[in-house]
């Protein structure tokens, strides 16, 4: 290659305009060969490939809009974007919380029992996301005692952060009353790779919970 272009450059010397025709000739040609290579020759079953990765692209920058990427903390203090750290590309379950709740949630405790089911699932394939309906009062200090009482593994997040971030959050989620007693009392299953989703009282045995996540993509099972 090394050679052929210093015999391109002679000849453009000695031949003047016309050998830069040629040149210029014989580079498009070589570019229309490659470009012919690079997109003619793709039998269908590549092509299709091309669409569906063009079409998960799509499908991923149109969640990210939906759901933001709004910063929110965990409650082992990390501060990570709710898309693309917590939703993108696993399979999620949801569920909500306040500290100040008088009563038992027992949407924790089927979380609690979700995440032994998972094993190693949990937090690669799977997540499992507790949500704060009060973050003006749900502080990382007030979550991260509060967490300790369900002894989460890598994979369960209770999240809070800034009131206004978890507000636009929480309403894209489905919880339009701001009164932390109001908050939806159901679980919210999905799946950013298929999108599907569900919903499920919070009062659902977890039997209900793993039936749900095999339908949201059942050809992973």
């Amino acid at each position: 290659m090394v050679e052929r272009s210093v015999e391109f450059g002679k000849g453009a010397e000695k031949g003047g305009a016309e050998a830069e025709r040629l040149l210029l000739r014989m580079l498009t040609i070589a570019f229309l060969i490659v470009a012919g290579c690079a997109f003619g020759g793709l039998g269908a079953g590549a092509r299709a490939v091309a669409v569906e990765n063009a079409a998960g692209v799509a499908e991923d920058e149109e969640n990210l809009r939906y759901f933001t990427d709004l910063p929110v903390v965990t409650h082992e203090g990390e501060e990570v974007r709710f898309y693309s750290d917590l939703l993108k590309n696993k399979r999620i379950i949801i569920s909500y919380f306040y500290v100040n709740c008088p009563t038992a949630q027992p949407s924790l405790m089927t979380m609690f029992k979700m995440q032994k089911k998972l094993g190693d699932k949990l937090g690669s394939e799977v997540v499992l996301l507790s949500i704060s309906v009060d973050p003006e009062r749900d502080t990382l200090e007030a979550v991260r005692g509060y967490a300790q009482k369900y002894n989460p593994r890598k994979g369960w997040y209770f999240v809070t952060g800034k009131p206004e971030n978890l507000d636009v959050i929480n309403k894209k989620l489905g919880n339009t009353l701001r009164l932390p007693e109001g908050h939806l009392r159901q679980f919210l299953l999905g799946s950013t790779r298929t999108n599907h989703w569900m919903r499920l009282v919070e009062t659902a045995p977890l039997l209900a919970l793993e039936d749900g996540l095999r339908t949201l993509e059942p050809v992973r099972e």
